[in-house]
């Protein structure tokens, strides 16, 4: 026997009434975040990941952190080789407005957050890289799914490219990246001393410096 046609699980206006009032609480209660998206640049199919990756923009959305008494994950771990920071964190963010802040600004082929995007969160000045998304948590109430849920954890910079705009992101870039120093022999190579060379590296890295002999 079917259900009860005069009693509904939820129609159009309760689903939509019930994401206002989740977007009203993540309004009130989150914390403002900038939402990287990844830019692959040169993927590796066997392995499907992508170490030159680039993140170009960084998008404001207001997102909750579910952890309440701090975030998860290993925390600390002191070993031989130095201290490990491994935290970890939970952030809900609404469909509606991650599809207008984000999805059709970069992933226009995306209907949803990306493992492998990044989260910087200013209150901590740390960056989170997506792990994982759950999209069907709350498990369809009003038969509706009004939220994602990222899984996060502490992003560990690899040289990738921050070209957001924003600068306390960005000079993230500027503190951990690699720095080249590149120094040529004016003899050897028939240049003088003052002349700017420019040398592409064999890992594609161009750099411009002056030659001083030595």
């Amino acid at each position: 026997m079917a259900t009860n046609p005069f009693f509904t699980q939820g129609t159009r206006n309760e689903q939509l009434l019930y994401e206002d009032i989740v977007l009203e609480a993540l309004k009130i209660y989150g914390q403002d975040v900038y939402y990287l998206p990844r830019t692959l640049i040169n993927e590796n199919k066997i392995l499907a990941e992508d170490i030159p990756s680039q993140f170009g923009s960084a998008h404001k959305i207001e997102m909750y952190i579910e952890n309440t008494e701090g975030f998860d994950g290993e925390g600390d771990l002191f070993t031989k080789f130095g201290v490990e920071i491994r935290d970890a964190a939970t952030f809900i963010v609404s469909r509606r407005r991650w599809t207008s802040a984000v999805g059709r600004h970069d992933n226009l082929s995306n209907v949803r957050p990306f493992e492998g995007d990044l989260i910087y969160l200013p209150l901590t000045n740390k960056l989170f890289e997506i792990m994982h998304v759950e999209h069907e948590q709350p498990f369809y109430q009003l038969k509706d799914l009004p939220v994602f849920k990222l899984r996060c954890e502490l992003f560990a910079y690899n040289d990738e490219d921050l070209d957001t705009g924003i600068t306390d992101i960005d000079n993230i870039e500027r503190d951990y990246a690699y720095r080249y120093s590149l120094t040529l022999d004016s003899a050897s190579q028939g240049f003088e001393q003052g002349d700017i060379v420019t040398q592409t590296l064999a890992s594609g890295v161009t750099m411009s410096g002056e030659v001083a002999a030595f």
